[in-house]
This record gives C-alpha cells, sequence and structure tokens, in this order.
C-alpha cells in the first residue's frame, strides 16, 4: 500500500514539472520575434476543384516557432483559421475539401505571432471535364400563340461538385414544335445560359431540352394555347317558333377561332345574352367543344321578339339574332253556365293538339285576378255569390298572349 502512495505521487510530480516546463515553453515562444523571411509560403496558383484538400507549402520555416503561425482564409462559403503542421522535415497547411470543393476567390493571409507575413489569392476553377448534371427551367409554362409572346429555357450546368461552370462555356439548346427541331448554341454567362423561345402562330405542345459534352437535360414542356378569338356568328335550331312554353330552342355558335385560324381552347365560356320585345333580360351559357358552344332555352308562352347576342366576356362578342315566336292559339273558348261555373277550353295548339298541361290562365272579374292553371287543355272555376254579389260583370280571360273579355250574369 505504501508503495502504491509513493507511485502516485511520483506521477503527480512527473505532471506538475511537463506543465510548469510547457508554460516556460510558451511564455518563451511569445517572447519570440519572427523574423518576416522566418516563414516563405509557397503561393497557391489558380486550380481546379477537389474533394481531397489542398497543401499550402513552406519554402523557409523556422522549426522554434511554427506553431505560432495562423493563415486566414476567405471563400465563398466564409472565413476559417488553419494551423500548421510540422511533418518532419515538411511545414505545410492542409486547406480541407470543404472550401477545396467550391470554386471561387479564395483570399489568404499567413499570420504569425499576430503580424502579417505574407498574404496572396488564388482561384478554384470548375472542373470542366468532370460534369454532372444540367437543371433546365423554363417559364412560363403556357403561352399564347402570337407574334408577342414568349417563354425562356434556362439552362445551369454543374461539374461533378455542383459548381457551376464558368463564362462563355458553350451548350447547346434544343427546342421542337411539330416535328421542327430548333436548335441553337449558347455561351454561359454567370453560370447560367438562356434563350428566348417565341411563340408559334399554331397552338400545341413545345418540347425544350440541353445537353453539353455527357450530361443532358430533362425534358421540360410548354403549352401554346390560342389567341384571343375572333368575332363569330350564332345560329338557332328550334322545331317550330310558336309560342307554346314548352318546346327547346338550341342557340350555337359557328367555330370560333383566333386571327390565325386556332380553334378555342375547349371549355372556353359563351353567354347567350336575350332580351324580349317586352324589355325582359335573361341568360343562358355553354362552353367550346372543338371551337363550337350550344346553349338551350325555353320557348316563352306568349308572342314575342327576341334579340341574342352571343358574348365570349372580355374578348368578342356576335352580331345580333332576332327570332320571333308567334301564338298557338287564336282565341280562347269558353263556357259559362247557370250555376256560375266558368269552364275555359280545351285549348288546342298550332296542330289542334292540347296545349301542354300547367298553362296559366288569368281570369279578371271585378278587378280581382285569380289565376288558373290547365289539365288536359282545361281550366274551370266557379264563383260563389257569397263572395260577389250577384250582377252582371265583364270577365277577362288571358292565356298564351291571347285577351278575350265577354260580359257574365252572377245569379
Amino acid at each position: 500500500m505504501r508503495n502504491l502512495h509513493r507511485f502516485i505521487n511520483f506521477l503527480i510530480l512527473i505532471a506538475i514539472v511537463a506543465m510548469s516546463f510547457s508554460c516556460s515553453e510558451n511564455k518563451e515562444l511569445k517572447k519570440v520575434a519572427i523574423s518576416p523571411n522566418a516563414f516563405q509560403v509557397k503561393a497557391p496558383m489558380d486550380q481546379v476543384v477537389t474533394r481531397k484538400g489542398i497543401d499550402i507549402n513552406f519554402k523557409t520555416f523556422d522549426k522554434n516557432s511554427y506553431k505560432l503561425l495562423e493563415l486566414l482564409i476567405s471563400g465563398t462559403y466564409g472565413t476559417t483559421v488553419l494551423k500548421a503542421k510540422l511533418d518532419h522535415i515538411r511545414l505545410n497547411i492542409h486547406i480541407p475539401n470543404v472550401i477545396s470543393r467550391h470554386a471561387g476567390m479564395l483570399t489568404w493571409e499567413l499570420i504569425g505571432n499576430g503580424k502579417t507575413i505574407q498574404k496572396g489569392t488564388f482561384r478554384l476553377l470548375p472542373n470542366t471535364k468532370t460534369l454532372k448534371t444540367m437543371e433546365n427551367y423554363v417559364g412560363p409554362r403556357s403561352i399564347i400563340s402570337n407574334d408577342r409572346d414568349y417563354t425562356m429555357l434556362v439552362s445551369i450546368p454543374v461539374d461533378s461538385l455542383d459548381n457551376m461552370l464558368p463564362d462563355k462555356t458553350p451548350l447547346i439548346m434544343r427546342h421542337q414544335f411539330k416535328g421542327n427541331i430548333t436548335t441553337t448554341t449558347q455561351e454561359i454567362t454567370t453560370g447560367f445560359a438562356w434563350q428566348r423561345i417565341l411563340a408559334p402562330l399554331t397552338t400545341g405542345r413545345l418540347i425544350t431540352g440541353s445537353t453539353m459534352e455527357t450530361i443532358s437535360s430533362k425534358e421540360l414542356v410548354v403549352d401554346v394555347f390560342p389567341d384571343i378569338a375572333t368575332a363569330f356568328k350564332i345560329s338557332e335550331n328550334s322545331n317550330h317558333n310558336y309560342a307554346d312554353g314548352s318546346e327547346i330552342i338550341t342557340l350555337k355558335t359557328d367555330q370560333i377561332k383566333d386571327r390565325y385560324g386556332n380553334i378555342t381552347t375547349d371549355g372556353t365560356l359563351v353567354t347567350f345574352f336575350i332580351k324580349d320585345n317586352l324589355d325582359k333580360r335573361w341568360q343562358t351559357t355553354g362552353s367550346t367543344i372543338n371551337g363550337y358552344a350550344f346553349a338551350k332555352a325555353l320557348h316563352p308562352q306568349t308572342p314575342s321578339a327576341w334579340t341574342i347576342k352571343g358574348v365570349i366576356t372580355g374578348m368578342v362578342e356576335s352580331p345580333e339574332l332576332n327570332i320571333n315566336f308567334q301564338s298557338i292559339i287564336d282565341q280562347i273558348p269558353f263556357t259559362y253556365t247557370e250555376n256560375n261555373r266558368i269552364t275555359i277550353g280545351p285549348l288546342t295548339s298550332y296542330l289542334g293538339q292540347l296545349v301542354p298541361d300547367g298553362i296559366p290562365i288569368s281570369i279578371k272579374l271585378n278587378a280581382k285576378e285569380i289565376i288558373l292553371k290547365t289539365k288536359n287543355g282545361i281550366a274551370t272555376h266557379s264563383y260563389d255569390t257569397k263572395m260577389i254579389a250577384p250582377g252582371t260583370y265583364n270577365l277577362e280571360i288571358k292565356t298564351l298572349g291571347v285577351t278575350t273579355v265577354k260580359p257574365i250574369i252572377l245569379r
């Protein structure tokens, strides 16, 4: 046990002596004045980026004070301080790969004991012999078929360490449209190469790509859409022009195109604005398919004249279309019985067929109006003399645009 205590005391003594020696050595180093010629760096030359780092060697150096050396180096990705290392008879400073793999200008400054001994700059150049990828960007991704619009293709090639290539490096840019391939050579400027691609005058898909030696970009596509539609005409289609309130009329456009003959995009909304001779207004809409738009409307129940206009909002409108609807009846047949019952009809249409159920009929007696609905072409109503005093009245009947006034006697 006593021997163990002696051994521990011996180790403590050695540690104290070593610490004292280290402190005295540092104090001695700090007192050393470094001559400007004590350290001379072999000035680094411009070189290609590398994953291995870069060794900076010395032409002359002082073995006694090299530990006071520091290399301050600044580049694209920041600033760091590096220490010198003595390997047998060679002194160097190793720039790590986190710096040597990024292209750009490096500024270095050799500092000894707080004073600048030597400084300089050198460039890390992209490796144009080991390429990695070609990034392509194109936009806008949809353009209009006219002589004003265009899209732009941008290419960014990089080396194996993701550094952009030097200015004036050539690359090939291509675009294809409907079988025609256009090839141009562009030079890189500040890492990019770009080209404006004018819009073709026909619709379709424009395909782009770039190449450089052994690398190629991905395919990017631009859609070319029609220009603003030009004036179009509208027409109508119906089995007849009678105001029966049940027939469907179809409104349609001719094929809508732009000024270069391109058919307008499917889904373009066309609004048909309708106005009649009574100044009533309404609208119906349709979307284009292959340039044609269709919409439907119900025939009126009274004779009227329609004025219709087709409009693509914010773009173009058609000339007016006029349609006249005529009455399906000339007169209103009705009977009146002694029990004050009125029977209107049967109402028949232009072929002698009964009018559809639900046709409204207005009867007005003593300024009081009642609306009846047809069923099988007939509508009936009975007056109660408890509500209306007996006497002679003028009965007014209106339906389908025809009015009849006849005197009746309530009993």
